[in-house]
Formats: structure tokens, sequence, C-alpha cells
């Protein structure tokens, strides 16, 4: 079954929250993190709202899985970014998202639809400077 226009407007109210609360953790992460390009000796774990997060660098991502098994993937230098496999990939491991889940049985194709159904979710927010 293919992501409808229909099930994108049902899912808007949950993809407006799920993309909120993932550009939240990854800026709060990122911003826990030393710069890649600035220091060679990379954290292998941080603490960070009260959780223990491993951190696996791979420019130009972090991938930080906490004690909690919570996956964030975030681009480094601009966390506010939406791939669509790393928020579904959060989606399934934060919990809380089940409807967006649900939604995409094949998981990369039907995520990837959905975004591209609402444009101006994830169009990324003026960075602070």
């Amino acid at each position: 079954m293919t992501v409808t226009e229909e099930t994108a407007a049902r899912l808007r109210p949950e993809l407006t929250r799920l993309i909120a609360e993932f550009r939240a953790m990854a800026r709060m992460l990122v911003g826990a993190l030393p710069n890649p390009d600035l220091d060679d000796d990379l954290l292998e774990e941080v603490e960070v709202g009260g959780r223990t997060w491993w951190i696996h660098w791979h420019d130009p991502h972090y991938r930080c899985e906490s004690d909690t098994g919570v996956v964030v993937e975030a681009q480094i230098y601009y966390p506010d970014q939406i791939d669509p496999a790393f928020l579904l990939e959060y989606a399934r491991t934060a919990g809380g998202h089940e409807a967006v889940v649900t939604a995409c049985p094949r998981g990369f194709h039907d995520i990837a639809r959905l975004l591209d159904l609402v444009p101006d979710l994830v169009s990324e927010p003026p960075q602070r400077g």
C-alpha cells in the first residue's frame, strides 16, 4: 500500500511532534559533542538529558544510542536536517510514535513518501547565528 495524501494529512500532527522531538534531541546531542574538525579526541560516550549516549562518529553524522536503546543519528553541521531513514529509526526506538511507524511498513520508502507530502514540516528552520 502506497502512502497517500490522506495518510499524510491524518498523520500531520504526529509528524510535527516527531520532527520537533527529533530536532530537539539532535541539537542537544550535537551541542554536547566536540567538533570533529577541531578535536581529534572524539568522545565515545556522553551524558545528555540524564542518559548515557554512546557515540559513533561517521562524518558527517553522529549516531548516538542511549542506554535505553533510543537512536538519534544527526548531521553534525546541520542537526535540524531531516533524513527520512534517521527519523524513522528514531521513531522506532524512542517510542510514542507508533502511528508513524505503523504507516511505514516498507521503511525508508514509506517515510520518504510521507515527508515528501509535508515539505513544510521538513524544511530547515533558520540557523541561529
